[in-house]
């Protein structure tokens, strides 16, 4: 049976975030697009700078997403004080984070690059876009935690105007400073980099001159924030570390496939990027469902309707299954249209065909997976199981099954990366056994 007020809030919830989603998504396919025009070596390495940034949103997607089991569950309490504490947590570990991963770009680009390719043109280029993009990565978690804590209070409306905002002006200044239009010079794939340094520095200001203007909850001065004591912090580190960790070694188990897609060739790099850009497309729908359940599964708990979740889990991967089966078979039928797109040589291009199929088979299982992971797991405070459970899988069978793929059989792109899905199974059973044990409900906000 469908839950009609479950229905309408999850709606009210998702739309916002499907937008801010969609929005980033089609900024990275533009992207990608303009840079694909300069040819396979700029592609690459565009990509390859870009695994530093994947790596510290996860982290920092991992700090926020662990922050906002807190804050979802106080909403729901209506306890607006530890919420604020909460907010600056978050942004402490943020900004820490942050100054770690900009160093490392800035200073130290190469011992960055050196672990996903040999080839010198692709780090050279590299060096030079995260030695300009690097300044964005003290910011980006600063407005990140913003948007996490935001929509764990509902206000998923104000994330999405100001992330879209950054991702129209990122798109404009990438078109104008890639091919020297609208009287800005040429400047190929440095141009990209400018593009997004300036745009990450717009949004950063803007969120907060947002979130004060329009007196949000979080509105209040920053030494507000910072009242928590060490019982405080305690409790939220022991729920917002495992996440973290989780999310950081799931980034460097990420980073260690497109370190073994890259040895394979520099067709596979490029091949592996237009997947990853079309992949984050597909999954704009399926986020934006996974995260608004997660919103009200955390709410339902914190005001003590733990039996409430339960039901919204049920339809939520009902919701989540219908929508893979059509999207993938959308995506299986419409490869060949979408590698046509791409200024890519003949064996790139085929990479990229049978990626998408690959990717359109196994669709439903990595979104089902990752709305229990996240919505389920998550908002219920099971954090350490989540750990155990995404990063135990992806290392035990997903890193060994590409390893063997590529460097003693020796496939294609296509083959390890289905390999490599191997792990989504091994995942599936055991967040179903979890679910059935109703151990994964932990109210993290009862007195």
């Amino acid at each position: 049976m469908w839950n009609k007020i479950f229905l309408k809030d999850l709606f009210k919830l998702s739309l916002p975030i499907m937008l801010q989603s969609l929005f980033a998504v089609l900024g990275s396919i533009i992207t990608t697009l303009m840079t694909g025009q300069l040819g396979d070596v700029p592609l690459a390495a565009a990509g390859l700078a870009n695994q530093m940034y994947f790596i510290l949103s996860l982290a920092q997607f991992g700090i926020g997403s662990g922050s906002s089991i807190f804050t979802a569950q106080y909403w729901g309490k209506n306890d607006k004080e530890s919420i604020y504490k909460v907010m600056g947590v978050c942004l402490m570990l943020g900004i820490l984070i942050g100054l770690v991963f900009m160093s490392v770009a800035v200073f130290i680009p190469q011992i960055f690059l050196d672990i996903f390719t040999s080839d010198q043109e692709v780090i050279g280029l590299g060096i030079k876009v995260l030695k300009i993009v690097g300044f964005s990565f003290l910011l980006t978690p600063i407005t990140n935690s913003y948007y996490m804590v935001l929509r764990s209070t509902g206000n998923v409306r104000l994330p999405m105007v100001v992330s879209s905002s950054s991702v129209i002006m990122n798109s404009i200044l990438g078109y104008a400073l890639i091919f020297g239009k609208l009287g800005a010079p040429a400047l190929g794939v440095m141009g990209a980099a400018y593009a997004n340094l300036i745009a990450r520095m717009l949004e950063f200001a803007l969120i907060l001159w947002m979130v004060y203007y329009l007196k949000t909850p979080l509105a209040v001065k920053p030494s507000h924030m910072i009242t928590f004591d060490k019982v405080f912090l305690k409790k939220i580190l022991d729920r917002v570390l495992p996440v973290t960790m989780n999310e950081l070694l799931w980034a460097v188990g990420i980073s260690a496939y497109s370190a073994i897609y890259a040895h394979i060739n520099t067709e596979s790099i490029a091949a592996m990027n237009i997947r990853a850009s079309i992949e984050d497309l597909m999954f704009v729908p399926f986020l934006g469902v996974t995260h608004a359940c997660a919103i009200i599964i955390g709410n339902a708990i914190g005001s003590g309707s733990e039996e409430k979740s339960h039901s919204y889990i049920r339809q939520g991967v009902r919701i989540i299954f219908i929508m893979a089966v059509g999207l993938g078979s959308l995506l299986v039928f419409g490869r060949n249209f979408i590698a046509s797109l791409y200024n890519i040589t003949d064996l790139t291009a085929l990479y990229t065909r049978n990626l998408l199929f690959v990717l359109g088979i196994f669709l439903w299982l990595r979104t089902v997976n990752t709305f229990y992971f996240i919505a389920m797991l998550r908002s219920g405070g099971d954090t350490r199981f989540a750990y155990f459970a995404d990063v135990g899988s992806m290392w035990l069978v997903g890193v060994p099954s590409a390893l063997l793929g590529a460097f003693v059989f020796k496939l294609p792109v296509y083959y390890v990366y289905a390999l490599a899905m191997l792990d989504e199974g091994v995942k599936f059973f055991l967040f179903i056994w979890r679910y059935r044990s109703n151990r994964w409900i932990h109210n993290l906000v009862h007195d």
